[in-house]
């Protein structure tokens, strides 16, 4: 006789019963929060606190960065001040720099030209203080200027010893260096018998110290 199971499951746990196979499972998984249908299982809880915890850390690095950042601009400004600073007292020490050397050329300029102003005062003066007895002077020429002044002196002697006085007078001064004679000849001036001559006085600075550096008596 040939039977037909209508039953599927009833012929499964059957053979599963005779199998030794368990025929029943649990009716349910655990649950977060104690038995019962209103508690949530834990992927739930772990979908709503993974992105709250994301949102949290991302917060945290943004406000950090935007921080650090808002440090570094301060910073950066406050470099930029100080680079600007400092360019512009460089470009005010240049410019007393160049200030300060236009101001010693001149300074330069004018203490030269005053050392120099009181030489040929000085030299006529010597001239005219070592012109001795019977002696006149007719000529002054500048042959060379400084540093090397150089004066061509003609005159008029009643005698040749007249002429080696004025020399020795003229080599004793501190402004002369040097004394040369460049002729010397007999002349008839109105009938009276003279000597003439031609000297080369050379011009020499005197040391610093006891030299009068202010005019001639009598000079301006």
């Amino acid at each position: 006789m040939i039977e037909v199971n209508l039953h599927p499951d009833r012929g499964r746990s059957r053979r599963g019963a005779k199998r030794g196979l368990p025929i029943s499972l649990p009716a349910s998984f655990p649950k977060l929060g104690g038995g019962g249908g209103g508690g949530r299982d834990i992927w739930s809880t772990l979908a709503i606190v993974l992105p709250a915890l994301v949102l949290l850390v991302v917060g945290w690095l943004w406000f950090s960065q935007r921080s650090e950042r808002s440090e570094l601009e301060a910073r950066l400004g406050a470099a930029v001040e100080d680079s600007t600073r400092v360019a512009d007292l460089r470009s005010l020490s240049d410019s007393l720099t160049a200030r300060e050397a236009r101001v010693g050329r001149r300074l330069e300029l004018v203490r030269s030209l005053d050392d120099g102003r009181f030489v040929w005062p000085h030299l006529l003066d010597e001239i005219g203080r070592a012109v001795p007895s019977y002696t006149w002077l007719t000529s002054l020429r500048q042959n060379a200027s400084e540093p090397q002044l150089q004066v061509q002196v003609d005159g008029l002697a009643a005698n040749p010893l007249a002429i080696t006085e004025f020399v020795r007078n003229l080599q004793d001064s501190p402004y002369v260096g040097e004394v040369r004679i460049l002729g010397s000849q007999q002349e008839l001036v109105e009938n009276v018998a003279a000597q003439a001559f031609k000297l080369m006085v050379v011009y020499e600075a005197p040391p610093p110290r006891g030299i009068e550096t202010s005019p001639p008596a009598g000079g301006s």
